[in-house]
């Protein structure tokens, strides 16, 4: 998640005009497109932190808290999205594991 952000941030920065990507329609001023994918992932982040200011929880139930709308079909989906958000935050300190819970520092 670290890096994908880092390069959603770079992509904003180069101020591209068009994209031709691999697969999907040609984006036009895709800065718009670009900006709300890194605040997406901003945002869920700060669920992520917000869930964890209340107690230290697992990865399932930090998953079952912010995916609370999210067809339950995709909830492996969810958990590894949170699992990817914590190692981010675990690389900046801002959390850490103990067993299978995590938390704040």
């Amino acid at each position: 998640m670290h890096d994908y952000c880092a390069q959603l941030q770079r992509l904003i920065e180069r101020d591209d005009r068009i994209y031709f990507p691999g697969h999907g329609p040609i984006l036009r001023d895709p800065q718009p497109y670009v900006k709300r994918l890194l605040s997406n992932r901003m945002r869920r982040e700060a669920e992520i932190l917000a869930h964890l200011s209340n107690t230290p929880d697992s990865v399932q139930n930090i998953a079952a808290s912010v995916y609370q709308k999210t067809d339950p079909h995709i909830a492996m989906a969810a958990e590894r999205n949170v699992a990817a958000h914590l190692e981010k935050l675990l690389s900046e300190s801002r959390v850490v594991q103990d067993g299978e819970a995590w938390k704040l520092t």
